[in-house]
């Protein structure tokens, strides 16, 4: 025997291994490769070429008539979903491992690992088999799909529509548009009851009227009752056995609108959300919550339509973590080619958390001074009291000290008020006292009346000092406002009551200059203003003053 014939001898024994003849049908049995045994499992139960008992030959552990009757029902498992097996796309190797669908890896293929994840091929000994794991869950699937068995319909199906058109047969044809037509009539009955419904429970939850919520409700449920169409379609659809590539095209399109459908949902629902946060925002005195609601509305819609995106993609045959994976690396190389916007998105995100300041507020930051008029995704804009705009990155805001002058519980003044060196001490101390009745009853200054031992001073009215040219009196007031014209009008009645005391009383206000006295010039008097120092004159005169102040207060 020449080596030749040895080798091709040692060949055709290792076939026969793998290889045999089903001695009923005379058909070749191979289950060499996760391939072949998924060739032999549905290439024989073809319309045909059916030979179911070929197809048994690939169901492990049990018997014959039942591995039949299992490999019949998987088959209508995999049309009832939908699923299409490209042959070349499964591992044509004996010794195939899966390390990535099994926590530890094994020979073993699963044909579907995401749609259907519970059926799978596994090697035992040197040939590959369904799984006893598969086995044992065929038959629960197969009455989750046809709980009415799979052929319920065709079997009442007369012979003269069993003729083929396009594909199918006439009844499929024919049960294909009645499902439709079904389903079209539930969508438009469910879509009613839906909104009826949900009017029902936003009475029962709020009575508030929220501007155009009914018609966001309707909007709400339009796309919801598509989507329960949908479902029920799915449910039907198997009954009609249209086959696994009329399936699987007719339940991709099915997906594809199932997700297009809940995109709009969820879409709606941020209307209907980003309503009820608008008109609750308009409630408040923070304006900073009104500016969060474009931004709020975006950035969710945003979210949706990616995640949408993401799922249609899986839907056309992308691998999920392929998906995932491309998303995290575009998002990085995003982040890192924009690194500013995201540091400034941040920044927005820190100034809607922590609330630094709110619209209308007058901060200083940087050296800007000026009116928040707008808080945006990148930046902000202060407007300046020149009118001037600046737009500041809203990441510098959220690092930088911003000092917030609107938070201030009151406005602080503070001048000092000269009066001449000639004025008489008793003169001095009357008019500061009177002073201190006009702040104690100016209607928007910090008085003892709202003063507590927590607090610091009030208000300080005091002869401080001996300035260069006058004697200086400390006038130090907080005024009970946050607004800025409210204290300009505050200051301007407290000035002008302490001027109205200073003339009556004789007071005199002094400036920066230079007096020359001639003391000694003979027959000549030095020039001192005349002052009326006279108690009883003084308290008249102070009683008058303050009586006409009240008078003008009581129109504030």
């Amino acid at each position: 025997m020449t080596n030749n014939m040895k080798k091709n001898l040692k060949y055709l024994s290792l076939l026969l291994l793998f290889l045999w003849f089903d001695t009923v049908t005379g058909q070749v049995v191979d289950l060499t490769t996760p391939r072949s045994a998924v060739f032999t499992h549905l290439g024989n139960l073809k319309p045909d070429n059916y030979h179911p008992g070929v197809a048994a030959k690939t169901i492990y552990g049990v018997s014959a008539e039942e591995a039949r009757k299992k490999a019949i029902r998987l088959k209508y498992i995999f049309e009832g979903k939908g699923l299409l097996v490209e042959y070349n796309d499964i591992p044509n190797d004996p010794d195939y491992t899966d390390s990535i669908n099994f926590p530890i890896p094994r020979h073993a293929y699963k044909p579907f690992p995401y749609r259907l994840p519970g059926v799978f091929l596994e090697k035992y000994g040197n040939k590959w088999y369904y799984s006893k794991s598969t086995v044992a869950k065929i038959d629960y699937l197969y009455h989750s799909i046809y709980p009415l068995g799979a052929e319920i319909i065709a079997q009442f199906v007369p012979d003269y529509l069993k003729e083929r058109f396009l594909g199918l047969e006439l009844w499929q044809w024919t049960g294909l548009i009645l499902a439709l037509l079904f389903t079209y009539f539930l969508h438009i009955l469910f879509k009613k009851i839906l909104f009826w419904l949900l009017h029902f429970i936003k009475r029962r939850i709020t009575k508030i009227p929220i501007e155009n919520l009914d018609k966001r409700l309707r909007q709400f449920s339009h796309p919801l009752s598509y989507i329960f169409g949908i479902y029920v379609l799915e449910l039907i659809i198997p009954y009609l056995l249209l086959g696994q590539k009329f399936g699987n095209w007719f339940f991709s399109i099915l997906g594809f609108a199932k997700i297009v459908f809940w995109i709009f949902v969820f879409l709606k629902l941020v209307d209907v959300f980003i309503a009820i946060y608008k008109h609750r925002s308009k409630k408040t005195k923070n304006l900073l919550d009104d500016q969060l609601t474009p931004i709020l509305k975006n950035s969710l819609k945003g979210l949706v339509i990616i995640f949408g995106l993401f799922k249609i993609l899986i839907i056309m045959g992308a691998d999920p973590k392929a998906v995932i994976a491309g998303a995290s690396i575009g998002g990085l190389a995003i982040g890192l080619a924009a690194q500013d916007t995201v540091k400034n998105l941040i920044g927005t995100l820190m100034i809607f958390v922590d609330k630094p300041f709110k619209i209308g507020d007058w901060i200083i930051v940087d050296g800007i001074e000026g009116s928040v008029e707008e808080v945006g995704f990148r930046s902000s804009i202060i407007r300046a009291a020149d009118t001037s705009v600046y737009k500041i990155p809203n990441s510098k805001l959220s690092e930088t000290a911003v000092n917030n002058m609107g938070k201030r519980i009151y406005r602080r003044y503070k001048t000092t008020l000269g009066i001449r060196y000639d004025t008489p001490p008793e003169l001095i101390e009357e008019f500061v006292e009177g002073i201190k009745k006009i702040i104690e009853l100016h209607p928007t200054t910090r008085n003892y009346s709202n003063y507590t031992p927590y607090n610091s001073v009030p208000y300080n009215v005091e002869f401080v000092d001996y300035g260069d040219s006058s004697l200086n009196i400390l006038l130090n007031v907080y005024f009970m406002t946050n607004d800025y014209a409210e204290e300009m009008h505050g200051r301007h009645i407290l000035l002008l009551g302490i001027l109205k005391l200073a003339n009556s009383l004789g007071v005199e206000f002094a400036f920066p200059s230079q007096t020359l006295f001639m003391e000694l010039f003979p027959g000549t008097q030095p020039a001192y203003p005349k002052y009326n120092t006279n108690k009883p004159d003084i308290e008249k005169i102070m009683k008058e003053v303050i009586e006409e102040f009240k008078k003008k207060i009581s129109k504030y």
